[in-house]
């Protein structure tokens, strides 16, 4: 799954309507997530929806172009992606 922005999701449905909880059980099945920077507006609806740490949501804040937070078997790193 391919999502812009996290906070769309919140956009499926009103808080426990069958599209939110559709569109938020596809996200809790991905158990490979790669999160690119977000944005300060977005920060908040990104750690809450991926479980991030205070510590992963500072490095999402910061990451620099072709940067990502790889979350694997709960597992956490940065990795440079190059083409």
């Amino acid at each position: 799954m391919v999502i812009h922005r996290l906070s769309d999701l919140l956009s499926a449905g009103d808080a426990g309507s069958r599209g939110r909880v559709l569109a938020e059980g596809l996200l809790a099945d991905c158990s490979t997530r790669i999160i690119y920077r977000q944005e300060p507006d977005q920060l908040a609806a990104a750690a809450s929806l991926l479980g991030l740490t205070g510590v992963e949501t500072q490095a999402v804040s910061a990451l620099t172009k072709g940067r990502g937070l790889w979350k694997v078997a709960g597992r956490s790193s940065i990795t440079q992606h190059i083409l």
